[in-house]
């Protein structure tokens, strides 16, 4: 069910025509983890809505935190599919390959690179991000050998240029950047590490931390150079064979890898014709509206508010693109009921082989504040506090502490003065201190009478300008979850971090990870399932049903017979081929449902 402009309910799908493929009550931009994660909530609430992709990408959509397992060798091009082949048809979701060029807010369409128009209801941009190349004036950028690593086809030409190279040129301070050195060290490159400020990932860790990471960097065989900047390349008949910094230094190399961030694609807020504000992405509030109605923003693109601070920022991480893509799709079929706040932000992943969590605003020093660090135990705990209140934690070691937890102790302003010595050791269990915080609670209400006090989420104020009515109760359960959609990645056990030793070119890739939950009713919303920063392998995701079209869940297999019979093809435009109707697979008594929905919706504003 989705809600008139009047607050009315109104079904999806009503009337007497066929659905026309020129508009969708929900269309997103982007095939991305965020945009194709948002098609497949929508499905799971709205069974016969129709839902269409509009994305220039001509490949499906990729588990981008498992490219580094791919530049290993440990995984096949067809093992970093973020979801099973098939699933976009198997969730009836329209495909469309093309480019977005504007957007009529008023009259509620998109215009295509093409010409043509293309109605919506809701409208997600999940648009991503494009990485920050190297500065335009920079002499020699243009050499054959010089790359900037982002998307697949990157890291097929890095595949391809590996034979020919001995040593190679990191730019970039980041996580991207040392992911990049451990998968050249890995196959015996020699690497030259050059990072512009003092220290690694300057806005998450601090000096101790950094060199840490640096010194198990160099004991794995790269040079780095810390407070180094390129300023030109040198090439020999168009390919490169070198680079001079700003030290008046030059490094021999065959391959030059610039790894210097990221910033959003926000090309489409400056062309709509009504404001969608935007500063270093597009603004959105705790439930992903913009400032204009039923446009909602997702992914990369997406700038969340920081509730430490009150900035407005992207979380460009995946397991944030999957969260906001979940959300996106509740929101988009009225469901707000499930929606929670997205609280601080946090960042996990692997710094060579140490683990490294960060959330919250551990490095920032707001009144009142004092740090506590713990260098014990192989690893660095640095916790920034006010009161008894932890408001920022920074792990770096051997194991990853439990991250959602102590996300959600920040979140909740939880007292922490008991538990200081555990969280300083990495001794801290988390898990069984919230269950101890609840039973303290249950204690104190039937023992005192008082309900405890709840923390209502912020109000958002500043990115949406409209109001929306509240939600009625929802007459229409999402579909059938007896079965799970399989993610087709292994989990972080599975695949452990790149390794440079004897023998780790030859490891065999893994299998596919199997279900990790059942169903419940709302079972992809669910906080106590942690994606893997590391791989960014995704929690199980409820199947539409079994019974539309004969296709069945079988260890993952979503082709349906006919393709089963002849191979199954697995080219994501092929999912919603020309000679099948955008919704053929729905059953007769779904189609007689579903036809003329545009033109009772409009007629009945």
């Amino acid at each position: 069910m989705r809600q008139d402009h009047a607050g009315h309910r109104a079904p999806f799908f009503k009337g007497t025509d066929q659905p026309s493929i020129d508009r969708a009550d929900i269309v997103i931009v982007g095939n991305g983890i965020a945009g194709l994660t948002a098609a497949i909530q929508a499905r799971s609430f709205e069974p016969d809505a129709r839902i269409a992709i509009i994305s220039d990408q001509n490949h499906p959509t990729i588990n981008t935190p498992a490219l580094k397992q791919f530049a290993v060798g440990k995984l096949t091009r067809e093992q970093l599919l973020a979801y099973p082949p098939g699933t976009e048809r198997q969730e009836r979701i329209h495909l469309i390959h093309a480019r977005v060029e504007k957007i009529s807010a008023q009259s509620k369409s998109v215009t295509l690179a093409n010409g043509s128009a293309f109605g919506y209801g809701a409208l997600l941009l999940a648009t991503g991000s494009t990485p920050t190349a190297l500065p335009s004036q920079l002499p020699g950028r243009d050499f054959d050998g010089v790359l900037t690593l982002h998307r697949l086809q990157d890291y097929l030409d890095l595949r391809r240029r590996l034979p020919e190279v001995e040593e190679a040129v990191v730019i970039g301070g980041g996580a991207h950047a040392c992911e990049t050195v451990m998968c050249l060290l890995h196959w015996g490159i020699h690497v030259h590490w050059l990072i512009r400020s003092a220290v690694l990932l300057p806005r998450m860790l601090d000096e101790t931390a950094s060199e840490m990471v640096l010194e198990r960097i160099r004991q794995a065989g790269a040079t780095v150079y810390t407070s180094t900047e390129v300023i030109g390349i040198v090439g020999r008949v168009g390919s490169v064979i070198g680079v001079v910094t700003n030290h008046q230094q030059f490094i021999p190399c065959q391959l030059v890898v610039a790894c210097t961030g990221t910033k959003p694609v926000t090309t489409l807020a400056k062309h709509c014709d009504l404001p969608l504000k935007h500063e270093n992405g597009i603004l959105v509030d705790d439930r992903l509206r913009s400032s204009v109605r039923d446009i909602y923003v997702a992914g990369d693109v997406a700038a969340l508010k920081n509730p430490l601070t009150g900035q407005y920022e992207p979380r460009a991480q995946w397991y944030a693109a999957v969260e906001q893509g979940r959300m996106a799709g509740a929101m988009m079929t009225g469901h707000r009921e499930v929606v929670r706040p997205f609280g601080v932000p946090w960042h996990a992943t692997h710094l060579g082989d140490l683990s490294m969590l960060y959330v919250g605003n551990p490095l920032q020093s707001p009144p009142g504040a004092y740090v506590l660090t713990d260098t014990s135990r192989g690893g660095y705990r640095r916790l920034l506090l006010q009161g008894d209140r932890l408001i920022g934690y920074l792990s770096l070691g051997p194991m990853q502490p439990d991250s959602l937890a102590i996300k959600r102790i920040i979140d909740e302003e939880l007292p922490v003065r008991d538990i200081l010595k555990g969280l300083l050791k990495g001794e801290f269990d988390a898990r069984q201190y919230l269950t101890r915080q609840r039973t303290y609670t249950a204690q104190d209400l039937v023992t005192s009478g008082r309900l405890a006090s709840v923390k209502p989420p912020a109000v958002p104020t500043t990115a949406q300008t409209t109001p929306e009515p509240a939600p009625a109760s929802r007459s229409l359960a999402p579909a059938a979850a007896a079965a799970q959609l399989e993610p087709r990645l292994p989990t972080t056990e599975q695949l452990p971090p790149l390794s440079t030793g004897p023998g780790a070119a030859s490891q065999p890739a893994p299998a596919s990870a199997p279900a990790a939950h059942a169903g419940s009713r709302y079972p992809i919303l669910r906080e106590e399932e942690e994606i893997s920063p590391f791989t960014g392998t995704l929690p199980a995701l409820p199947e539409q049903g079994q019974g539309q079209a004969g296709t069945r869940l079988n260890s993952g297999n979503l082709l349906s017979p006919q393709e089963q019979g002849r191979g199954g093809r697995r080219n994501l435009w092929a999912y919603s081929d020309p000679a099948l109707p955008a919704f053929s697979r729905q059953s007769p008594a779904q189609m007689q449902h579903s036809r003329s929905y545009s033109e009772k919706r409009e007629g009945g504003r």
